[in-house]
């Protein structure tokens, strides 16, 4: 999958910044979004979970709470994983955790490159206006549906979790594949 973000916004591929693999990637378990998107009206945080052909290991972590983690079998270890849900809920609060450590090197963030760029918004007060909406996106990709559950509504599920679980965070929640999401934030080529 190829994402396209519109050139009006500043976007990073969060673990492929300077400031992630050299300074925050030291912290013990860290992790972080996939991309995070800031524009003049939008900032999100984007988490990708391409299971195309692998879904029958990642069945397990559609089940919000960690609920099938024990009881589904997969070729990989799950103990130290979690559900959907929760892996969401935490990468978005350490990526904003790494924003705020980009944001405390002051005059020095400008060596931090497009990190550096958005913990400046955050000094220029512009995430915390409440015109600009904040959102987390789950791109879910794979084949989940079954014959009683279709997959927009383990989507739904999925982000009614998301949402319980980030109500810290004045955002909104989207949970989307390839075919229902919006071409507004980004364009997926697959």
């Amino acid at each position: 999958m190829q994402f396209e973000f519109p050139d009006s916004r500043t976007t990073v591929k969060f673990d492929e910044e300077l400031f992630y693999r050299n300074s925050f990637n030291k912290f013990p378990e860290s992790k972080g979004v996939d991309f995070i998107t800031d524009g003049k009206d939008l900032i999100a945080f984007i988490e990708v979970k391409n299971c195309r052909g692998y879904e029958g290991d990642n069945r397990w972590r559609i089940a919000p709470n960690n609920q099938k983690r024990s009881t589904t079998h997969v070729s990989y270890e799950v103990n130290q994983r979690n559900s959907l849900d929760i892996e969401v809920a935490q990468k978005v609060a350490m990526t904003l955790a790494a924003l705020c450590g980009a944001h405390s090197f002051g005059d020095r963030k400008d060596s931090l490159g497009k990190l550096g760029q958005m913990a400046a918004a955050l000094s220029e007060d512009k995430f915390s206006q409440t015109m600009k909406k904040k959102l987390t996106i789950l791109v879910l990709e794979g084949d989940f549906g079954t014959h009683t559950r279709p997959k927009t509504a383990i989507m739904s599920e999925l982000q009614r979790n998301i949402m319980a679980k980030m109500q810290w965070l004045d955002c909104k929640v989207s949970v989307v594949d390839s075919a229902t999401y919006s071409e507004k934030v980004f364009k997926i080529n697959i």
